[in-house]
């Protein structure tokens, strides 16, 4: 079976220390600088998957490294360790997940002589895990519970590298919606498993935050710009925020795929991308200047203020499925309000005496109910459409032919926003993809409207779980008590066991280092 975890993963500063803007060395704090892969396992040296993509480090630190006097202060909220996921995109389109605990560590002592930089300086460092599942919450999880091992005082039971490795290299990925696999960290119990292939796609994270930063109004105009597939900006002062919403948003345009450029956190010198002329999703951090960029056309969301701004119309969903969508989401929203119509006096406001989940917290089943309301939209917005799918030279899908019926039956001329999305590449992409026959089987959408059209519960179409998973156990290696023998403690989170090789290489760049600021000294104009 397949890992769930690919690697492990440390970024921070390296022997080689190069400011964001290039230039080599230590020039004090308050300046940034370039992040690199400082320890990894499987090591670079192992054949089993391809290596971490080479722009791992810029991507978990997005705003570079900064060196800092002091550690961590339980007063100081700015120093207190910070948990975030992000995800990146291959050239293939296949998808990256990677966990992060950003935190201040000690710089290593031979880099600090090397440099001349003053003793117990502090710097940023990075853990990551990797995978190619999107299971966000045991990513989370185990990260954090290898983080509070290694800074625990009462330590853990084997090397924290041996915990690393042996987690590495025996979590499987569980069967979707056929086991969950439990293993350990130490004395912490985690679990993992995943949803059936024949239901909706697996997505481990909350729906919350991106409902709790978007009104309803300003939700439907993201996801009506997703569709038509506009350069869209999230901006957020938490990185966890614009990744959580931008997977979010991307579940919720299901069974269609965004198929253009998506990164949803941007490292911070990256930021002359947001020009590009060619559709995008990207977050970026709020404290990001932006004001020498064009932005024109850019769909801005941001999700701290609830705004949007755009300098381009962004062209309205269709009546009456606008009204359907927009009472659908208030009811799951506000389910003790009745005169829901009363909401709409003011265009983007809701009144305070309603609470989002007043009756009940939000919970996985709010999650699932909200992914309906959106699939019964476009099972409304799409009513028919395969009888006008017609395979030939020059297209699969008769799109006037559609649009003429459609205009019967709303006395109302074809409208922009539909024109545009069934010219897009992600209406395109999933008729070209429902002519494959797995496709075809496990198409939710189709399942929809046949069940509506049967007068159905639309929940009958997604897989039952009656069925309890098989429990797949991964064993401690030596079978010891947790608890029993030696204890490891840490002041800093440790290296790897560097090869002979890697040691000297090591030297050799600190030495050069340590030469050239010798150098520098000695040349200095007085």
């Amino acid at each position: 079976m397949a890992p769930i975890f690919e690697y492990f993963v440390v970024c921070g500063i390296g022997p080689e220390i190069r400011t964001l803007d290039g230039n080599k060395g230590f020039h004090g704090t308050g300046i940034m600088y370039l992040p690199s892969l400082l320890d990894q396992y499987p090591p670079l040296n192992h054949s089993l998957y391809p290596p971490p993509p080479p722009q791992l480090p810029t991507c978990v630190l997005p705003a570079g490294v900064e060196f800092y006097p002091l550690g961590f202060d339980s007063s100081d909220a700015l120093t207190f360790p910070r948990s975030y996921p992000i995800v990146l995109t291959e050239g293939d389109g296949s998808k990256i997940y990677v966990s992060c605990i950003a935190f201040r560590d000690p710089v290593s002592e031979d880099i600090a002589e090397a440099y001349h930089i003053p003793a117990n300086s502090f710097a940023d460092k990075c853990i990551c895990l990797v995978s190619r599942s999107p299971s966000f919450r045991v990513l989370r999880n185990a990260l954090e519970e290898l983080f509070a091992l290694c800074f625990s005082e009462s330590g853990s039971s084997k090397p924290l590298w041996d915990i690393i490795a042996y987690l590495v290299s025996n979590v499987p990925l569980p069967t979707p919606g056929k086991d969950r696999v439990l293993f350990a960290i130490d004395n912490c119990l985690l679990s993992v498993e995943a949803p059936p292939k024949d239901g909706l796609a697996h997505a481990d994270i909350s729906f919350q935050p991106l409902v709790q930063c978007l009104d309803v109004d300003n939700l439907i105009i993201l996801f009506t710009a997703v569709l038509l597939e506009r350069r869209i900006l999230l901006r957020s002062n938490k990185y966890s925020i614009l990744t959580l919403v931008s997977e979010a948003i991307c579940h919720l345009i299901y069974p269609f795929r965004w198929q253009h450029v998506y990164i949803p956190l941007l490292f911070f010198s990256g930021v002359d991308y947001i020009d590009a002329p060619t559709p995008y999703m990207m977050g970026l951090h709020s404290g990001v200047d932006t004001s020498n960029l064009a932005m024109d056309g850019v769909v801005v969301v941001d999700l701290e203020y609830n705004r949007i701004t755009t300098s381009e119309e962004i062209p309205p969903i269709p009546e009456p499925e606008l009204s359907s969508l927009r009472g659908e989401i208030m009811k799951l929203l506000y389910p003790n309000v009745i005169g829901i119509d009363h909401m709409k006096a003011g265009p983007y406001s809701v009144p305070e005496q309603y609470p989002k989940g007043h009756n009940k917290p939000w919970g996985e089943d709010h999650d699932l109910q909200l992914r309906l309301v959106f699939l019964k939209f476009f099972a409304s917005l799409l009513s028919g459409y395969r009888n006008f799918i017609e395979i030939s030279a020059n297209h699969v899908f008769n799109t006037q032919a559609f649009l003429k019926k459609r205009s019967r039956s709303t006395n109302q001329p074809p409208e922009p926003m539909m024109v545009q999305f069934l010219d897009s590449h992600g209406f395109m992409d999933y008729l070209e993809r429902g002519m494959s026959s797995d496709e075809n089987n496990n198409n939710l959408l189709d399942k929809l409207q046949d069940a509506i059209g049967r007068g159905q519960n639309p929940i009958s179409i997604f897989p039952s779980n009656t069925a309890e998973p098989e429990i797949i156990t991964i064993s401690d290696p030596d079978g010891k008590i947790s608890g029993s023998g030696a204890k490891y403690t840490y002041d800093r989170f440790p290296s790897n066991i560097r090869t002979e090789e890697q040691e000297e290489k090591r030297k050799q760049i600190l030495a050069a280092a340590s030469g050239a600021f010798e150098y520098s000294g000695k040349h200095m104009p007085r």
